[in-house]
């Protein structure tokens, strides 16, 4: 013969009667187990003083435990605990509900897998409920993980942009001084190339003498001007009647004739082969040239 079940009014006569705890119960509490995570939940928490109702207190936890898990499927495991003077409880009775309603007869359903349909039944509730509770943590993981590692992967791209974004920049920085020490020899350059070209009539002008012949100094003021004064320049100083037409004809003729000869130096310039021309280069040159 199977064993009568306790009810949770016999446990708790049990419990608050129980003189081996050295004090009165002094509080009774129903907690929730958390299926597949070993939490518990505080339901509700109650004093009690003596005298005490067993099953009037035993009445109010369960309304407690089947209002809270009225909505909840399969089957949900509740505590009762007694605390006697102090903060850790010294005894507790679990109980079981199935959709959220107390099973009270003594065949316990879902509980226990007989070989009867009741017990397949049992085993195959369970296992799906842990199936979904695996698949339901396993789905939770995977897209935590995914988020975490979307996080780091933007934080890396981010990163990287900075460094190419930095790169780039100091490539640019380094370019744009670059054309501007280019630019400043080239100025200086073209500085001295015309004080130089001037410095012939300057001399002659501070001597007081000619020192340097006045027709070099001509020459060398004349070639510098070929490249600044243009042909529409010309014009209008004739216009303005600065220069007769005569004037205007001689000195653009002098200009066209001193640019074609600095074009040709610069196309001589750029067929004179480099200085560092590998030497057999040279020496096949020669020897064809024999």
């Amino acid at each position: 013969m199977a064993r009568k079940r306790i009810t949770l009014e016999q446990w708790l006569i049990d419990a608050l009667s129980d003189e081996d705890k050295g004090q009165p119960c002094t509080m009774v509490s129903l907690v929730y187990c958390r299926p597949g995570s070993g939490n518990h939940q505080e339901i509700h928490s109650k004093q009690v003083k003596p005298p005490i109702n067993a099953k009037s207190l035993a009445d109010f936890f369960m309304n407690k435990a089947t209002g809270y898990a009225q909505d909840l499927p399969g089957i949900q495991t509740f505590k009762v605990l007694c605390f006697y003077g102090s903060d850790q409880p010294q005894a507790e009775h679990p109980f079981t509900l199935i959709d959220g309603e107390l099973n009270a007869s003594n065949e316990i359903q879902y509980s226990k897998h007989e070989p009867t349909e009741k017990g397949l039944m049992g085993m195959l509730m369970k296992h799906l409920e842990v199936s979904n509770s695996l698949l339901m943590q396993i789905s939770q993981t995977v897209t935590i993980q995914a988020v975490i590692r979307e996080k780091e992967l933007r934080q890396e791209v981010a990163e990287a942009n900075g460094i190419v974004r930095d790169v780039i920049m100091d490539m640019t920085k380094t370019q744009q001084a670059h054309q501007m020490e280019v630019l400043r020899f080239q100025r200086e350059t073209e500085e001295r190339r015309m004080l130089g070209k001037a410095l012939p009539s300057a001399i002659n002008y501070i001597t007081g003498r000619e020192t340097i012949p006045q027709h070099l100094a001509d020459s060398e003021m004349l070639d510098a001007m070929a490249e600044k004064v243009k042909p529409e320049h010309l014009t209008l100083l004739v216009q303005m009647k600065i220069l007769s037409q005569e004037q205007a004809t001689l000195l653009a003729a002098r200009f066209t004739k001193t640019l074609e000869e600095r074009a040709k130096e610069r196309e001589l310039l750029k067929a004179v082969p480099p200085e560092d021309k590998p030497a057999e280069l040279t020496t096949g040159a020669a020897s064809n040239e024999s």
